[in-house]
């Protein structure tokens, strides 16, 4: 179970490498909350093995990258940012919709 473990906790660090490199190029707000958001979800299969509640674990994750794309809009104005926080939020209202159905 461990070396399971490992391994899911292993599949966001390419995410968070892609926006390191996003950030440091162009300093979008976005870009910074998809690495954090890459980081809670590295943290949080520990925090899963541990006894943390797992349905705890995709609201917070997408409602962070929501959060930035509804704040790197409010910076940039871009049609893309907004799209991209609507999106991400309508994920968040349904996966927790459908863990509240569990």
């Amino acid at each position: 179970m461990d070396g399971a473990a490992l391994l899911l906790a292993a599949t966001p660090v390419p995410i968070l490498l892609y926006y390191i490199s996003m950030y440091s190029d162009g300093k979008s707000v976005s870009d910074l909350f998809g690495g954090i958001s890459a980081i809670w979800g590295i943290l949080a299969t520990f925090f899963v093995l541990g006894g943390f509640p797992g349905s705890f674990f995709f609201p917070v994750m997408l409602g962070t990258s929501a959060l930035g794309g509804f704040l790197e809009y409010g910076r940039s104005r871009k049609k893309w940012d907004i799209l991209q926080g609507i999106v991400l939020g309508l994920a968040l209202v349904t996966a927790v919709i459908l863990l509240e159905a569990i």
